[in-house]
C-alpha cells in the first residue's frame, strides 16, 4: 500500500512508536544492518542502512494502517503491520538491497 510521504496519517504516541521501532531495530541488527534511532524528534524515526554504504538507507516510522500500526518507509509505502516483524524486515531489506545494487551498478562502466 503506497501513501504519499506528505499525506496526513494517524500517528501513535511516541512511546508506542519507539517500542515498535526498537523491536524492528533489534531484528535488523541481528541480520547485519546498521540502525540509528532518531527519537529526539517529535516523530520517532529509525534510520536503517547498509554498513558499507551509510549514504544509502531508509527512514522507517510507525503510522496507522489497515487494522492497526504499520511500519512506513520514507517513500510513503506501508511496509508491514508492526505485529509481523518478519515481513517488515523482509520488505525493508529487499528495498535497501535493490537500492544498493542500483547504486553499485551506476558506478560501473563498459570499459571504454
Amino acid at each position: 500500500m503506497l501513501i504519499p510521504p506528505d499525506a496526513l496519517v494517524a500517528l501513535p504516541r511516541p512511546f508506542t512508536a519507539r517500542r515498535h521501532l526498537n523491536r524492528l531495530a533489534r531484528t535488523l541488527r541481528r541480520r547485519g544492518w546498521t540502525v540509528d534511532r532518531r527519537y529526539a524528534e517529535t516523530r520517532p524515526i529509525l534510520r536503517v542502512f547498509f554498513p558499507e554504504a551509510p549514504c544509502l538507507g531508509d527512514s522507517i516510522t510507525v503510522a496507522a494502517g489497515d487494522g492497526g500500526w504499520w511500519y512506513r518507509s520514507s517513500t510513503g509505502e506501508l511496509l508491514a503491520p508492526c505485529a509481523d516483524i518478519d515481513l517488515a524486515v523482509s520488505r525493508v531489506t529487499t528495498a535497501l538491497d535493490r537500492w544498493i545494487s542500483a547504486a553499485g551498478s551506476s558506478g560501473e562502466t563498459d570499459g571504454s
